[in-house]
C-alpha cells in the first residue's frame, strides 16, 4: 500500500549524478506527493529515464528551460515539468503533450495568466523573498482557486503553515538529506532519513 501524500515536494539539486539517483530511489518509498530532479544535475534526463524504468513514481524534471527538454520528460512518461519562470512556448508544449507543468510566477496577472494558459499549478519562486506566508496568504484571498507550489527559503517548520493557506505542494531539498548518508549509497537509510524529516514537518 502506497503511503499517504504529504503535499511536499523533494526537490534534487546537485552536481553529483549518483547522489540524485539514490535520492530519488529512497524518496520513491516516502510520502512526498511528488520528487523532482533539476536539468542543472548532470545527465538529469538520463538519470530520470533509468529511474522511471526502474518503477520510481511521481517523479518529473525541474529548471526546464527548453522545448527539447520538455518533449524528451513527455516521452520518456515523467509525471511533469516545473520551470523557475514563465515561458509561454513551454507551457504550450507540455499541455499539447499532455505533461503536467508548473511554470514560475510572481504577480496576480501572471498567475492567473500562466493558469489560464493550461499550466497544472503555478510556482512561486522565490517565496521567502516576497513575503512567504503572508504574500501566499494575500494572493489567495481573492484567488482562492489558484493551485500554488511555493519554493525558496521554506523551512520544514512552515510546510504545514503554507499547506493550510491552500498551497498544493510546498518544495524541499537539503532538509529531507545529508551528504554524508548520500555519499555513503545506503538507500535504506536515506529513506529512513527523509521520512523521519517528513513526520517532523
Amino acid at each position: 500500500m502506497s503511503p499517504k501524500l504529504n503535499g511536499v515536494v523533494g526537490v534534487i539539486r546537485t552536481n553529483d549524478e549518483q547522489i540524485a539517483y539514490r535520492l530519488a530511489k529512497a524518496w520513491n518509498s516516502t510520502s512526498m506527493t511528488s520528487i523532482e530532479i533539476t536539468m542543472t544535475v548532470p545527465n538529469a534526463l538520463n538519470i530520470i529515464e533509468r529511474l522511471l524504468g526502474e518503477g520510481v513514481t511521481r517523479l518529473g524534471g525541474g529548471t526546464v528551460r527548453t522545448i527539447e527538454q520538455v518533449r524528451a520528460l513527455a516521452k520518456m512518461g515523467a509525471a511533469f515539468a516545473v520551470s523557475p519562470h514563465t515561458d509561454e512556448r513551454l507551457i504550450k508544449e507540455s499541455v499539447d503533450l499532455g505533461l503536467p507543468v508548473t511554470p514560475g510566477a510572481m504577480t496576480p496577472s501572471e498567475i492567473v495568466h500562466v493558469m489560464q494558459l493550461g499550466a497544472t499549478s503555478v510556482k512561486i519562486f522565490p517565496i521567502k523573498s516576497v513575503g512567504g506566508l503572508g504574500f501566499v496568504e494575500a494572493i489567495l484571498e481573492p484567488l482562492p482557486e489558484l493551485k500554488l507550489v511555493v519554493s525558496g527559503g521554506v523551512q520544514p517548520s512552515e510546510v504545514q503553515d503554507y499547506l493550510k493557506l491552500g498551497c498544493v505542494g510546498v518544495c524541499m531539498g537539503g532538509a529531507l538529506w545529508t551528504e554524508e548518508l548520500a555519499n555513503a549509497g545506503d538507500i535504506e537509510k536515506l529513506t529512513q532519513y527523509a521520512q523521519n524529516a517528513l513526520k517532523s514537518m
